[in-house]
């Protein structure tokens, strides 16, 4: 049989210097919360582990009881820190619940003199713990789903080694013991954990990094103003172009210039903001909304007509009038100008020059108007509202007014 003591010390090593690691990471970005709950389950899971290693050499209640309790307290830790990390919510009331669920029936066992009944619940207590990271993990996996199934994999077959210690504590130990039980199953689980901690804690890193790394990214794609999407990422969405069926609208809030100048850039923002959310009301669940210029937002619609796009415009022109009017007290309108895909799957760039075309217009025909670009549809017959195509010209002529405006 190994040493006893001597896997205790190592996996209080492990533990002391993965909860410096975590930390120090933590301390670096301040962004992953869960690091911080995570390195404190490690280093209460050290302590933990120094009090079961005097436990070992000279067997006590109280190093039995701070051994024990410290570590349940640090597996509730963790699991707070699994929670933390999907969902994003402090993980305090779960690592109180936790704790105190867990280690109420352990002290209830020692007082009650049954110190080997004691061993066998804060082992079952340990293997459920486990079980709920391991489980808040998996169901965090759509976010890196090879590093969180890792994880979680890895804590339940910590947990699952927990099982055999606290049923052998029964079956060959009894109720009370003359110190901590020592067994095959015993050697096994430390052996498992000995080889995990390592490996979590590096997938736990690669975890962090990975959610920076995604976070960076969507900054680089997001108007910070807005949320909307900005214009990198509207063409990284549609580089395949736009697809016959889609339709391209540019909005252009009118006058924004004198509104700015008038009332200040605060203001500007809360213009731009309202706009930005009267976009996304009842947005489809296909098509993207963005802020590609100051004033200047584009909303791409894949699957519709532009008697439907039209439609939604006008809807989205007449509502930010009543927004802007029910929160600023201002009267501020919007242009709007369309274009559809055409045959093939056309360059985006070719299509919100059509859109832009048809804004311009809009502006041009006293603005709060939306004006749709005269294209020919797939059949060779124009669109609803729009003029038949000059027989001279490729895909367009001069933009209408749209019958809506």
């Amino acid at each position: 049989m190994l040493d006893f003591a001597s896997l205790l010390v190592a996996i209080g090593f492990s533990t002391a210097f993965l909860a410096a690691i975590l930390l120090a990471a933590w301390k670096t970005t301040r962004r992953d919360g869960f690091l911080f709950s995570c390195a404190a389950g490690a280093l209460l899971i050290a302590v933990s582990v120094g009090f079961s290693t005097i436990d070992s050499i000279s067997p006590s209640l109280w190093a039995q009881s701070l051994g024990l309790g410290l570590l349940l307290a640090g597996e509730a830790y963790l699991y707070g820190s699994a929670a933390q990390f999907r969902l994003g919510t402090s993980p305090s009331r779960r690592i109180a619940v936790a704790t105190v669920a867990s280690v109420v029936p352990l002290l209830l066992s020692l007082l009650a003199g049954y110190n080997g009944l004691a061993y066998s619940v804060s082992y079952i207590a340990s293997a459920i713990l486990l079980y709920l990271v391991a489980y808040e993990f998996w169901r965090a996996r759509t976010e890196a789903p090879m590093t969180a199934i890792g994880i979680a994999v890895l804590y339940f077959l910590v947990g699952l080694s927990f099982l055999p210690r606290a049923l052998l504590v029964l079956t060959w130990d009894g109720l009370i013991v003359a110190g901590p039980p020592r067994n095959w199953a015993q050697d096994l689980s430390l052996m498992l954990i000995i080889g995990a901690i390592p490996a979590l804690g590096a997938m736990t890193m690669a975890l962090s990094q990975i959610r920076t790394t995604q976070a960076h990214r969507r900054e680089a794609l997001t108007d910070p103003l807005t949320g909307l999407l900005n214009r990198r990422a509207l063409f990284e969405t549609l580089e395949n172009g736009l697809p016959p069926s889609g339709v391209a609208v540019l909005f252009d809030i009118d006058e924004f210039k004198a509104i700015n100048d008038t009332h200040g850039h605060a203001m500007g923002d809360r213009v731009i903001t309202l706009f930005a959310e009267t976009l996304l009301q009842d947005l489809p669940a296909d098509a993207s909304a963005a802020r590609i210029g100051g004033e200047e937002f584009a909303l791409i619609l894949r699957d519709t007509t532009m008697d439907q796009a039209l439609r939604r415009a006008e809807d989205v022109r007449a509502r930010f009038i009543a927004r802007v009017r029910g929160a600023t007290r201002l009267d501020c309108t919007v242009s709007a100008g369309l274009a559809p895909g055409g045959r093939d799957h056309a360059n985006i760039d070719r299509v919100l020059a059509e859109a832009d075309r048809a804004l311009y217009e809009a502006k041009r025909g006293g603005r709060n108007r939306v004006v749709a670009a005269r294209q020919q549809a797939n059949s060779g017959a124009p669109p609803s509202g729009a003029a038949p195509a000059s027989s001279g010209a490729d895909d367009t002529t001069e933009p209408i007014p749209s019958p809506l405006a």
